[in-house]
């Protein structure tokens, strides 16, 4: 099990005060009515964290002129031991993917809606 953690400073991000930012943040938890170790399967456990920020240094922007910054961060264990091959094959198929599936999701949320900035 690899863990990676980084912390940034505020001049790192990038993130002047007038720009709307957004952090979501989900961690795996136990839960009384599932306990570890009865189904027979290893339970992986996780920690993401997705930092978003609308971007436009326009008065009056029109849907080009706004952009968004994305981190993403995930901290995946397993639960067991697995062969670093394997997690670095699944990485470079599977992160591909989230990121295009969620580049889409926002595209499509907001196209046609007005400009809130």
């Amino acid at each position: 099990y690899a863990s990676h953690k980084q912390r940034f400073l505020p001049s790192q991000l990038d993130m002047p005060g007038e720009h709307p930012s957004w952090i979501v943040c989900n961690v795996s938890c136990d839960h009384p009515s599932v306990p570890e170790g009865t189904s027979g399967y290893t339970r992986a456990t996780i920690e993401v964290v997705l930092f978003c920020q609308t971007v436009c240094d326009k008065t009056d922007p029109t849907r080009k002129d706004v952009s968004c910054k994305i981190v993403y961060s995930a901290s995946v264990n397993p639960g067991g031991w697995a062969p670093a091959s394997a997690v670095r094959a699944i990485s470079q198929r599977e992160y591909p993917k989230f990121l295009k599936k969620i580049a889409t999701f926002a595209i499509d949320h907001v196209k046609k809606s007005e400009i809130k900035y």
